[in-house]
């Protein structure tokens, strides 16, 4: 895949944090994780509460601005690893690492 969109954007949510003073020091990583854990889990609250769907998508786009944000701070390669990552996952059985079929 060619288009870098991820890395984009990953660079966006820097500029974003940076500016309204969001600190992204090594030291703040465990908090980033649990703050994503955060987002998630109002995404799952709003959608059992029968909230729109626009809401429940609001919140999982304030959890991937928060994985952005966390993949700043290590310096990672948001592409590479989602290109890596997919690649990995088309090679898996149908319904891989499920109990249940998922």
């Amino acid at each position: 895949m060619t288009d870098r969109a991820l890395n984009a954007r990953v660079a966006e949510v820097r500029e974003l944090a940076d500016a309204k003073g969001f600190s992204s020091a090594p030291e703040r990583i465990w908090e980033m994780l649990a703050l994503i854990h955060t987002e998630v889990s109002e995404a799952t609250d709003a959608y059992k509460k029968g909230e729109s769907l626009e809401h429940v998508g609001e919140e999982l786009i304030d959890a991937v601005i928060r994985i952005f944000h966390l993949l700043s701070a290590l310096g990672l390669d948001a592409d590479a690893l989602f290109d890596a990552k997919m690649a990995q996952n088309w090679q898996r059985p149908h319904k891989f690492n499920t109990m249940r079929g998922g």
